[in-house]
C-alpha cells in the first residue's frame, strides 16, 4: 500500500506535466513535403516553442517520493504542482508574447489555446489548494489526497495538450512541423 500511494501520486503529477508540456508540439503527421511554412509563421512558432521550453525546464527535476514518508510525499507533490503552475504561466506567456500569428484565423487559434491553458491552470490551482490544506499523517490520508488530486485533474491527459488548437490551423501546423526550435525542444516529433 505504501508504494502504491507514492507511485499513484507520481503518475498523476508526471502524466499531467507530460500531457501539458512535453506533448504540446508533438505530432505523428509528417510535414507536407510539397509546401513550406511562411517565414513569419515559422518565426512565430519558434517563439512559442521557446516559451514552452522555458516552462518545461521548470519540470526537469521530478519530485522524489518516499513511500515511507507520506507528509514528505505530499510536500513534494505540492512543490511540483507549484512548478507546473509556473510552467503553464510560461507557456501561456510564450504564446501571448509571440503576438498574433501571421496566418489566417491565427488569433482564433491563440484564443482557444490560451483558454485551454487557463482551464488547465485552474485545475492545477484547485488541486494545489486542496493538497496544501489536506492533513496527511499516514498512507491512508496520502491515498485520499492522491485520489482527490486524480479526480480534480481528470481530463488533463489529452496527448496533444493545449497546442492542438494552434496546430489545427494548417499554416501553423506546417510551421510547427518545420521549426528547428520545436525539434530541439521536442526531438524529431515537433
Amino acid at each position: 500500500m505504501r508504494r502504491t500511494a507514492a507511485r499513484t501520486a507520481f503518475a498523476i503529477v508526471s502524466a499531467t506535466a507530460a500531457a501539458v508540456l512535453l506533448g504540446a508540439c508533438g505530432s505523428d503527421k509528417p510535414a507536407d513535403t510539397g509546401r513550406h511554412a511562411d517565414p513569419a509563421a515559422l518565426a512565430w512558432v519558434d517563439k512559442v516553442c521557446s516559451g514552452v521550453a522555458t516552462g518545461s525546464a521548470k519540470l526537469s527535476q521530478p519530485p522524489a517520493f518516499d513511500p515511507a514518508n507520506p507528509q514528505g510525499t505530499k510536500t513534494a507533490m505540492v512543490g511540483f504542482l507549484n512548478s507546473l503552475s509556473a510552467a503553464l504561466d510560461d507557456m501561456a506567456g510564450g504564446i501571448r508574447n509571440a503576438g498574433v500569428p501571421p496566418v489566417p484565423d491565427g488569433q482564433s487559434a491563440v484564443d482557444k489555446a490560451t483558454t485551454t491553458l487557463g482551464e488547465t491552470k485552474s485545475k492545477v490551482s484547485a488541486t494545489l489548494a486542496k493538497m496544501q490544506d489536506a492533513k496527511v499523517t499516514d498512507q491512508a490520508s496520502l491515498q485520499k489526497v492522491v485520489a482527490d488530486a486524480d479526480s480534480t485533474m481528470s481530463g488533463l491527459s489529452e496527448p496533444e495538450g493545449p497546442i492542438k488548437h494552434l496546430r489545427a490551423n494548417p499554416e501553423l501546423n506546417l510551421a510547427f512541423a518545420e521549426s528547428s526550435t520545436c525539434r530541439q525542444v521536442y526531438g524529431g516529433n515537433a
